[in-house]
């Protein structure tokens, strides 16, 4: 089990995720996906399948990837063309009892429906969500979200226990919530501030404009009261 390796610089791609990156991976079939950063490669990664070979106007060969499933990374070696190739270990999803998951399933779905309604969600993505029927697939949607951190992604994708990468989305997810929350009402309070201001600036607008009006009229009054008479 040896493949050429793909590095991804502050990127983590999932099983079961697509994804064209811009690198020629000559004729293989099949490659190694794995995180990156400073020049230090994660000890896990993903096997994806090439699905379509793209030639980038400017940018050169491009390649259609897809993630099936998780692999543990043992020794690199470079093969006689200097491509460096990985031993591996698949390490695909088992399936947990649905007793062990079905309520973490249920959370974390109800969590992302709050998420998504905050963030005006049309529907698509929590359609999505719905689909997703496997524990371990419903627990990498997280990966997908672009509020998680580099080293957050790579905890999921390192976490082989469907049911421990379930409760760990969950927590991730809820963490999101909560700062969403705390956004939405940081950002009320401050509409409501600018509101109560404004309102109270045409009050006080309306108020001079009464004076105003009120003042000419007793000047007025004052003068015709005060003519000579005859």
């Amino acid at each position: 089990n040896r493949l050429r390796i793909v590095p991804l610089d502050d990127t983590v791609v999932f099983p079961g995720m697509p994804v064209t990156l811009p690198v020629d991976v000559g004729p293989d079939e099949r490659v190694l996906l794995v995180p990156r950063r400073d020049n230090t490669y994660a000890s896990v990664g993903v096997v994806a399948n090439v699905s379509e070979r793209l030639r980038v106007s400017g940018r050169g060969l491009a390649v259609a990837l897809m993630g099936v499933h998780r692999a543990s990374l043992g020794g690199a070696l470079a093969d006689q063309d200097g491509v460096l190739r990985v031993d591996y270990e698949a390490r695909p999803d088992a399936t947990p009892a649905t007793s062990l998951t079905r309520e973490l399933e249920r959370e974390y779905r109800a969590v992302v429906d709050e998420i998504l309604e905050l963030r005006g969600d049309d529907g698509r993505i929590r359609a999505f969500v719905r689909s997703i029927t496997d524990a371990g697939a419903l627990a990498d949607t997280a990966g997908y979200s672009p509020d998680l951190n580099f080293g957050q992604k790579l905890q999921l994708l390192e976490t082989f226990d469907v049911v421990e990468r379930l409760k760990l989305a969950v927590q991730f997810q809820r963490e999101r919530l909560a700062e969403l929350q705390v956004r939405k009402r940081i950002r009320d309070d401050v509409e409501d501030g600018a509101q109560k201001q404004q309102r109270e600036y045409f009050l006080r607008r309306q108020m001079d404009a009464i004076r105003k009006e009120l003042t000419a009229s007793g000047v007025k009054h004052f003068y015709v009261s005060n003519l000579p008479v005859g």
